[in-house]
């Protein structure tokens, strides 16, 4: 009899987190260093199971991971096996690696986790041990290999020259760029042309590449890159157009929008978008111009409408102004630099129209939360303040003060954890109103799961 000796998932998991997760303790610029050098030799020990896989990879600041779903959910209503890596996960570690749509199953993930961890076990033990998010990357690499994928989507974790998903062999065949703004700038240069420089970097010699409108010393850096190497550039808003009515998708729970879209292949006419926010809509113009790219590329004709609304219509992502609950309205969105703040605001603001709103707000130390609070302050007069479980949360009586000195209008109150702010935020909001809660993914996953465990206890 064979024993089997793969391990369980709990085990994997334990292992797994053994390794230095820089997500959680905090990234470094030394964390990132030796750039994706460490993930070249773990994937050359496990046989480079990414080889051959046609690939699109996707950076930004914000914007990216939806980018990436939306691009993955197209390919995979076309007819393609297509994996999807994305980070960070919300509230299951396996929503990073997604198989024709789906998170992989536990099953799946110990599978290909055994022989990851053994050649990264091993490399820790001569003195070369990867990260944690390269031996998640490994993970995905091993999983798309034993899923005969067909078409690899891949979002940057941080950056783009140095990341571990920007492999050296990747049969890479269309590079996309989400908007790309301040954020980590300890690490990817302290100037917005030196950011986008990082992001850029994974724009390959005579690859195509897409971008969504940038600022004016961003689309530069982009041009000259592409052009440097030969890279065609097709651009949101003149290669890939778009129109957006928003709120126009209101089966509750869902809510959304309809789009019109065109690229140099195509018409897309009143699809359905089951995202809020006018930045989706952008989102969804770069993933379309990524998505046709990639069908030319495989000699396929262009993806028909109706199997694009079909693929769009209920796609909704954790945590990415992601309808929770109703009455009240509670979207959770994991917000964590002012861009996507902007973003968050305008969306509600658009969506909602005048209903009343109240913001619980909890964030990490090293983001930029006073810039946060005075973009989302002036479109809630009530705040909610929360921890939540890691070292890196400011304070929640930091943010309250701050907001009670600059703006003195706005009624505030201070919670001991999400689930306190949660009872404050509902005592506080009709049910005609509006919740958000956002500043941070781990709040974001806190929020999300109290909200699932009192829907199934209402079951």
């Amino acid at each position: 009899m064979v024993q089997n000796t793969l391990p369980g998932y709990a085990e994997v998991i334990e292992r797994l987190n053994s390794f230095q997760n820089m997500e959680t303790a905090g990234i470094t610029r030394a964390g990132v260093a030796a750039g994706s050098a460490g993930m070249d030799r773990l994937a050359k020990r496990l046989g480079s199971p990414h080889a051959g896989i046609p690939a699109i990879h996707v950076a930004g600041t914000k914007g990216k991971g939806s980018t990436c779903h939306l691009v993955a959910a197209a390919l995979a209503a076309a007819g393609l096996r297509t994996g999807l890596y994305a980070s960070p996960h919300v509230t299951d570690i396996r929503e990073r690696i997604q198989l024709g749509g789906r998170p992989i199953s536990e099953e799946a993930f110990a599978s290909a986790s055994a022989a990851v961890l053994f050649e990264a076990e091993t490399l820790r033990s001569e003195g070369a041990a990867p990260s944690w998010f390269e031996v998640m990357t490994g993970i995905a690499l091993v999983a798309f290999r034993a899923a005969g994928t067909e078409a690899m989507v891949l979002e940057t974790g941080l950056g783009g020259r140095l990341d571990s998903t920007n492999l050296p062999d990747l049969k890479l065949v269309a590079a996309g760029l989400a908007s790309i703004s301040r954020d980590h700038e300890d690490i990817l240069g302290s100037s917005l042309t030196a950011i986008a420089a990082e992001k850029a970097a994974i724009i390959r010699p005579g690859i195509p590449v897409v971008t969504v409108p940038q600022e004016a010393g961003v689309m530069g850096v982009i041009e000259a890159r592409a052009r440097a190497l030969g890279a065609t550039l097709r651009k949101v808003g003149k290669d890939i157009r778009f129109e957006h009515r928003q709120g126009m998708v209101r089966d509750k729970p869902v809510m959304g929008q309809r789009l019109n879209l065109e690229t140099w292949r195509n018409a897309y006419p009143d699809i359905p978008l089951a995202m809020l926010g006018r930045h989706q809509a952008t989102n969804a113009a770069l993933a379309l111009g990524l998505t046709d790219i990639f069908l030319e590329y495989m000699d396929f004709a262009p993806l028909d409408p109706l199997v694009l609304k079909r693929a769009w219509r209920t796609l909704s992502l954790p945590a990415r102004m992601e309808v929770a609950s109703t009455r009240p309205w509670h979207i959770i969105d994991g917000a964590h630099n002012p861009a996507s703040a902007w973003a968050a605001a305008e969306t509600v603001t658009e969506a909602f129209g005048s209903a009343e709103r109240t913001l619980v707000f909890g964030v990490a130390r090293d983001k930029d939360w006073r810039l946060m609070l005075r973009i989302l302050a002036p479109h809630f007069p009530k705040m909610v303040f929360a921890p939540y479980a890691s070292s890196r949360s400011v304070e929640p009586e930091a943010l309250d003060a701050f907001v009670r000195q600059e703006y003195p209008a706005v009624k505030t109150a201070v919670a001991l954890d999400a689930a306190h702010a949660l009872d404050l935020a509902r005592e506080s909001t009709p049910e005609a109103g509006l919740i958000l809660t956002t500043g941070s993914l781990w709040l974001a996953g806190e929020m999300r799961e109290l909200l699932r465990s009192k829907k199934m206890a209402m079951a």
